[in-house]
């Protein structure tokens, strides 16, 4: 069976083989266009996404950071700031005899008793002696003959 027998549904073009090639070029002009085109595409889809992720991310930095604390954290600090400048009995009862100052009061009696020189330490002051070198070490000879159980 050869070719010249197979029948189709439609007529088989034969060409020319002199005829060779489609010699027309391809249109460089589109391509470099669609190229050009694909590039713009990408850097402005890569600048987007970049932009949304700077956004998302600063948003969540804002909210989980920068924001303004929870009110229990707040309600802390205003009672630790309270604390920290008004009088008040140390164990809340004023049998134990201590009372807390405001701190700015506290600093500025611990300056006059550091500048009068009436802090107190537990020890006396010394002056630190000097550190002297160590002897030298001198190795004595070993005699053998004189250790019990030694050969001789």
């Amino acid at each position: 069976m050869s070719h010249g027998d197979d029948v189709y549904e439609h007529p088989i073009e034969h060409h020319n083989p002199q005829e060779g090639f489609d010699k027309t070029e391809p249109n460089a002009r589109a391509i470099w266009g669609f190229t050009v085109g694909s590039v713009a595409v990408l850097i402005l889809v890569i600048v987007a996404v970049q932009g949304y992720f700077e956004q998302i991310f600063q948003t969540a930095l804002y909210e989980k950071v920068l924001s303004a604390p929870s009110g229990q954290l707040q309600d802390l600090r205003n009672r630790d700031g309270w604390n920290l400048t008004h009088y008040m009995y140390g164990d809340l009862s004023q049998a134990s005899g201590r009372v807390r100052i405001p701190i700015d009061q506290a600093m500025q009696s611990f300056a006059n008793e550091a500048a009068a020189g009436k802090l107190f330490y537990p020890a006396k002051p010394t002056v630190p002696k000097k550190e002297e070198p160590a002897p030298a070490v001198t190795a004595a000879p070993s005699d053998t003959a004189d250790r019990p159980g030694a050969a001789k």
